[in-house]
Parts: C-alpha cells; sequence; structure tokens
C-alpha cells in the first residue's frame, strides 16, 4: 500500500486555504488603513516626534509597494522573528508595512494594537473556496479526520464553519479547530510545565533544526523551523500519539509558516496555490518538490483528494 493510501487525518490551515482572500484584499487593506491611522496619529503626538502626524494614501501604497518588493527576503516579524514572507498575503501585508511607516517616523519598536487587525479582519471576511463542502464532505466520507489548525480563533471559524454547513450538519460536528496556533511564532517549548509534552514529544522538537538548510541560500534569511507553540497544536491534533505523524496530511498556502515544520517532523504536505497578487513564491514551489512522495502541490483543495 502507498503513502497517499494512507492518510488517517488532515491538517487545514484556513485563511487562504479554505478561504478566497483576493476576493477580499483591496477591502482589508483598506480598513487596516483607517484603524492604523488614528493608531499612527495619536502615537506620534504622543512622542512628539518630526515629520506631522499626517497619513497620506500614497505613504500607505509607497509603503505597500516597498514591502511587495522586498518580500520574501524581507519577513513577517509579528513576533519578533521573520516567520513567512512579508508580503505572503494580505493580513501579513499590512501589518509589516504598518510597521515599516512607524520605522521611518522614528518609532523603532512599534506595537500595533491587535485591535487594528481585528477589526478590518472582522470587517472583510473572506468567502470560502468554492470546493469546500465537496472536497470535505469526500475526505469525511472516505473516514479521515478533519482538523482546522490556524491563527485565527475557534470561535471564528466555527461561525464561519456553521455559516457554510449549518449548525446541525454531520459534517461540521466531524471538523475539530484548533485556535491560536502561533504559527508566526519562532520559538521553543514551555519549560515551567512539565506536563504539556510527554518526553517523546520535547525529543522530537529537540531533533529539529534551527532552519531549513537550504532556505539561506533562495531567499537571503533562515528559514524557521522550531515553532513551540505550532508544535504544541499538532502535539493536541495528534493526542501525543506520535506515530500519527506519518499518517497525517497538512494542508496549507505558505509554506514556511503551514507545512515546514510539520514535513520536518515527518507529515506529508500539501501546498495550495496562492492567487495573484499573492502568487506563490518560486522557492516554496521548490522545496514542495524537494518532498518527493510526500508532498503535492494544487491549485485548490480538490488536490486533497488525490490521497484518498
Amino acid at each position: 500500500m502507498d503513502r497517499s493510501s494512507r492518510i488517517k487525518q488532515v491538517v487545514l490551515d484556513f485563511d487562504g486555504t479554505c478561504t478566497q482572500v483576493p476576493e477580499i484584499f483591496r477591502a482589508y487593506l483598506e480598513n487596516y488603513l483607517k484603524g492604523f491611522r488614528a493608531f499612527f496619529t495619536d502615537e506620534i503626538k504622543r512622542m512628539k516626534l518630526a515629520g506631522g502626524d499626517k497619513l497620506t494614501a500614497s505613504d500607505w501604497e509607497n509603503a505597500l509597494s516597498e514591502v511587495r518588493c522586498h518580500s520574501p527576503k524581507a519577513g513577517w516579524t509579528l513576533a519578533g522573528c521573520p516567520s513567512a514572507p512579508a508580503a505572503a498575503d494580505p493580513y501579513i501585508l499590512a501589518d509589516e508595512s504598518a510597521k515599516l511607516i512607524l520605522r521611518r517616523r522614528g518609532i523603532a519598536f512599534p506595537t500595533i494594537p491587535f485591535t487594528v487587525g481585528r477589526a478590518a479582519y472582522e470587517s472583510c471576511v473572506a468567502p470560502w473556496r468554492p470546493e469546500v463542502p465537496d472536497v470535505f464532505a469526500k475526505l469525511i466520507s472516505a473516514g479521515i479526520k478533519l482538523h482546522i489548525v490556524s491563527n485565527s480563533s475557534s470561535a471564528f471559524i466555527a461561525g464561519r464553519l456553521k455559516d457554510l454547513f449549518g449548525a446541525d450538519s454531520s459534517l461540521m460536528q466531524e471538523i475539530n479547530v484548533q485556535s491560536d496556533a502561533g504559527k508566526f511564532r519562532v520559538t521553543e517549548l514551555t519549560w515551567e510545565d512539565s506536563s504539556v509534552f510527554t518526553q517523546e514529544a520535547r525529543n522530537r522538537f529537540a531533533s529539529l533544526p534551527v532552519a531549513c538548510s537550504k532556505s539561506s541560500v533562495e531567499l537571503g534569511r533562515p528559514l524557521y523551523l522550531r515553532r513551540g507553540t505550532y508544535f504544541e497544536a499538532i502535539h493536541k491534533v495528534i493526542r501525543g500519539n506520535w506515530d500519527e505523524l506519518a499518517t497525517t496530511l497538512f494542508c496549507g498556502d505558505i509554506w514556511e509558516m503551514d507545512l515546514a515544520m510539520p514535513f520536518a517532523l515527518g507529515g506529508c504536505v500539501q501546498l495550495i496555490e496562492r492567487a495573484m497578487p499573492f502568487e506563490t513564491y518560486p522557492y516554496e514551489k521548490q522545496l514542495l518538490q524537494e518532498c518527493g512522495e510526500r508532498g503535492r502541490f494544487s491549485q485548490d483543495l480538490s488536490g486533497l483528494l488525490s490521497w484518498i
């Protein structure tokens, strides 16, 4: 029996993987700017910085363009360490562009309120990919367990699933949601509570390289693998049974954040192509090709059905 016929569960990213981000990216960036502009004005006044407290549409567009130009070498630094291409999607792009503007105005270590991005996110809900209901139904019918592991909140994703399937849908009951995965956090495992992980789990994490050995040549920066919070989310999905990793497929649209660590741990991976203007980078496709039989690439989620 080949590996593809032994997949027993699928771990899906949410934003961009299950949703159509290009449909809402312009509205998201506009709404993000509204919230950021208010914070920017207050911060400049509070710190009494030179250059004025005006933030024009041109300032914003210039910052967006500059970040796009430098991505993927420029990374998303939400948690202080580059964890994904800086222009992989509008959510990351907006955050990096806002921080660039603040740095240029003399705020060296800007902390933008989480509410700025959350308000824009909740006001610009990306539609589901049209193939989601059919693909999910076929995977579940094949006896495959589905998990959504995302940086977004469980309540938000559960609400989206309810809108898609209905509250009483049998399909909805078969989908497990793990929220606040913190995939962007490049960090070690917690040390103060030894009960969180088994010794086997700690040994597996300890065996991970700090970064992908080939990334520095292509990117000009490390592609970090050791993401403790994401590792904890995976630990919960497999209920601490690391033998299940060999029959688990991870599906995402950003190689570095969604798939690199799961593949290094021994899982299978499916990279979903990002559409314009956030196209998948060539290095992501190259790394996927080097995965052999454990990695596949597709334009949409229908590609998951090739594993059953």
